[in-house]
């Protein structure tokens, strides 16, 4: 399963996840095979791209921590609040609390399930899709230190928003694919700063929601901003943001890079841990994902090439492989499907594009 932007798509390729429309409803299921009709409708609708297979045998049933129409609705949310902000208009955050805490009741009610594809990325754009992510995250870490139902909700508002500062830094400058020149990167930091005070500004946001868009970027190590504060002075909240966001955007297409596996962002943070990330929040989180999340292509210490169908949470490098390529390229005419914790004399070798 890969994700396909939508000037790439092509008549006979099959729809890996639902496509949903801005009001919740299924444009085309799963399974339904694109044609140029299809293919039409997709960009007419303004959806940037879709999940897809180009092999029926590719088809897999991926675990959702929380549904795409819950995501979805809490992507339109945060876009309002920015849009908001951006005009100059006080924000009502009344809609989106309630739509955080039905995420919360969704991760509660699965909160056993390891952290697959968080890069779902909806209809409008990274920063608010990677919002929700970044959010849905923290959460997960969150019930990890056994937070209380106040101590999500006000973990969760102050993640989802923990980029709102940004709306006063120039979209060009967002966007650049070279790197950003020293009055450029000091602008973006000063992204801390605005929205600790447009967060801290409106009295439905609690202040320890506030210091997260404030401390996000801190790091153990006192060389974070913009304050430079140590471990011990950072907020709990913002050091959970913090790892939540840095594999958000690791495992994100931006413009100037592409995307990494999840198994290759953990590795970072793994190597950063009490450097940019505190030890514990950083160990929790990469307990959490999956190692190799299903869906993902695979090969095997045979040479065989195969697709995760699913995990072991108690080895979570051994998953559940279905084999659909022989070693020398051939595709099997029956693939078949290997337990990895049960056949031990198989392996992973790496994690296919």
């Amino acid at each position: 399963m890969k994700y396909v932007s939508y000037e790439k798509l092509q008549p006979g390729m099959c729809v890996a996840r639902p496509i949903y429309s801005n009001d919740g409803r299924v444009l085309l299921n799963s399974g339904v095979i694109l044609n140029e009709n299809y293919i039409a409708r997709i960009i007419e609708k303004g959806i940037p791209g879709v999940f897809v297979v180009t092999d029926p045998d590719e088809m897999v049933d991926i675990p959702e921590v929380v549904s795409q129409q819950s995501r979805q609705e809490a992507v339109r949310q945060v876009k309002n609040v920015f849009e908001s902000i951006e005009v100059g208009k006080t924000f009502d955050v009344a809609p989106l609390s309630k739509t955080i805490n039905a995420l919360i009741d969704e991760i509660v009610s699965n909160s056993n399930i390891l952290i697959h594809l968080t890069d779902i990325r909806t209809y409008d754009g990274y920063t608010f899709s990677h919002s929700v992510n970044v959010c849905i995250l923290s959460i997960i870490i969150g019930l990890k230190f056994q937070l209380n139902e106040l101590e999500l909700r006000e973990l969760a508002i102050g993640a989802v928003l923990h980029d709102v500062g940004k709306t006063s830094v120039p979209m060009q400058i967002l966007q650049k694919k070279g790197p950003l020149s020293p009055s450029e990167f000091s602008l973006v930091q000063k992204h801390t700063v605005n929205g600790w005070q447009i967060l801290k500004s409106n009295p439905a946001i609690p202040l320890f929601s506030a210091h997260i868009a404030y401390q996000h970027h801190e790091q153990p190590n006192g060389k974070g901003y913009p304050r430079k504060l140590i471990d011990e002075q950072i907020d709990l909240y913002a050091k959970i943001v913090s790892v939540a966001d840095a594999y958000d955007a690791m495992t994100s297409a931006r413009v100037y890079r592409p995307a990494m596996l999840p198994s290759q962002a953990l590795r970072v943070i793994r190597q950063l841990r009490d450097i940019q990330f505190n030890n514990e929040v950083a160990n929790h989180l990469i307990n959490s994902v999956a190692l190799y999340p299903v869906g993902s292509r695979v090969q095997l210490t045979s040479l065989e090439i195969g697709i995760v169908v699913d995990v072991n949470t108690a080895e979570r490098d051994r998953p559940i492989v279905r084999v659909l390529f022989q070693a020398d390229g051939r595709k099997y005419r029956n693939p078949y499907e290997v337990d990895l914790a049960k056949e031990r004399s198989l392996g992973i070798i790496r994690t296919l594009p």
